[in-house]
C-alpha cells in the first residue's frame, strides 16, 4: 500500500467536500482505499455509504468489487447495500 495514514487523515476534508462530484469509479476507489486501511472518521464512512446507496445500482464490475470489499472491510451491517 502506498501513502501513510496521516496522508489519508489529511485528505479526508477534501474527500468529504468533493464526494458528490466524484464519478462512481473514483468514489469506490476511495472507499476501498480507506476501508482496506481501516482509516477514516465516522462522518467520512457515513458519506461513503450515502454515496454508495446512490450509485450501487449502476456500478460496473471493478467499482462493484471496490464497493463490496469496502463493505466487508468495514463489517457493514447495511443489508440493503449488500
Amino acid at each position: 500500500m502506498c501513502g501513510r495514514d496521516k496522508t489519508y487523515y489529511a485528505f479526508e476534508p477534501v474527500v468529504l467536500k468533493g464526494i458528490d462530484g466524484l464519478n462512481d469509479r473514483d468514489a469506490t476507489h476511495l472507499m476501498y482505499a480507506y476501508g482496506v486501511r481501516n482509516l477514516g472518521n465516522p462522518e467520512l464512512h457515513k458519506a461513503f455509504e450515502k454515496k454508495l446507496d446512490q450509485i450501487a445500482s449502476k456500478l460496473d464490475y471493478p467499482s462493484l468489487f471496490n464497493a463490496f470489499y469496502y463493505l466487508m472491510f468495514r463489517d457493514s451491517g447495511n443489508k440493503a447495500l449488500f
